[in-house]
């Protein structure tokens, strides 16, 4: 049995899905990291991932709202 820890029904949700990708949007301070941590945990543990096939990416709101805005202006 995997130890989600603390995690809520919708960390438990995005944690243990194993088909394709997933994405993990939250506002400040929900667990977003904490989430991708025990995901490559779960997929190591429970899948027999390697871990050097698992990626992950991790983005602040404001780097995000830059990389989608072309016209921001960089100063």
């Amino acid at each position: 049995m995997f130890n989600y820890g603390n995690a809520n029904e919708a960390q438990k949700e995005a944690i243990s899905a194993t088909d394709g990708l997933v994405l993990i949007t939250a506002g400040p301070g929900t667990g977003k990291t904490f989430t991708l941590v025990k995901r490559a945990v779960y997929l190591i543990q429970e899948c027999g991932k390697k871990p050097g096939t698992i990626r992950k990416a991790n983005f602040y709101e404001k780097a995000a709202k830059r990389t989608y805005n072309p016209y921001y202006q960089w100063s």
